[in-house]
């Protein structure tokens, strides 16, 4: 997978209804080490709930999976899951804490709660597109330094770090579908190199 879609930041959002408290959190993860710490802050936080529902979909392998947590199968945490998919979220993980108020709220209604709840705190965190790009580090002369900019600008790309030393070191994140043309001029400009440790990444561009 060349790019993909997660939150921008981690949110909160709480409804009620029938005195069931639903408190959704959405989170950033990019691993199953990541869900389960993230899963066990909320339950230590929300010890006393009755119900803590989730669902999560990583970018690795296109993994996902989902937790009734005691609520009738297909209510609660398919929901949850649904409402990630429906938004073409990957490494994003959403926690459904249910405070029970006593009053049954049917099949039909635990179902509306859960998705309401996910597609609210979703809504609420934003989106952030993350691209596959080969991380790498450039050495230019003060001289050429405009020219490289200008290269980056028109490319999918994004500048991580600079330092201005006896030469100009830049550390650039380019998209894998625009390294080889980045790549081809970049040999065309005198005074500018470029580092052999090129690696892999997904970046924020």
């Amino acid at each position: 997978m060349i790019d993909f879609f997660t939150i921008s930041q981690e949110t909160v959002f709480e409804e009620t209804q029938k005195r069931s408290r639903f408190i959704s959190y959405s989170f950033k993860v990019r691993t199953n080490e990541e869900v389960k710490e993230k899963l066990h802050t909320v339950k230590t936080r929300h010890w006393d709930a009755k119900h803590h529902v989730y669902a999560y979909v990583l970018n690795e392998n296109s993994s996902a999976k989902f937790s009734d947590d005691g609520e009738p199968g297909g209510t609660a945490g398919l929901p949850v899951l649904n409402a990630i998919q429906s938004e073409n979220l990957k490494n994003t993980l959403v926690v459904v804490v249910r405070y029970f108020g006593g009053i049954l709220l049917g099949a039909s209604g635990l179902r509306s709660m859960y998705y309401s709840g996910s597609k609210n705190v979703l809504k609420n965190s934003g989106k952030s597109h993350y691209v596959l790009c080969k991380k790498i580090n450039l050495e230019v002369s003060y001289k050429k330094y405009k020219i490289i900019l200008n290269l980056l600008e028109h490319l999918d790309s994004k500048i991580l770090s600079t330092k201005f030393e006896n030469n100009i070191k830049i550390v650039a994140a380019v998209s894998k579908i625009d390294f080889n043309v980045f790549k081809d001029k970049i040999f065309q400009i005198p005074e500018c190199s470029i580092d052999d440790k090129i690696s892999d990444e997904y970046i924020n561009i």
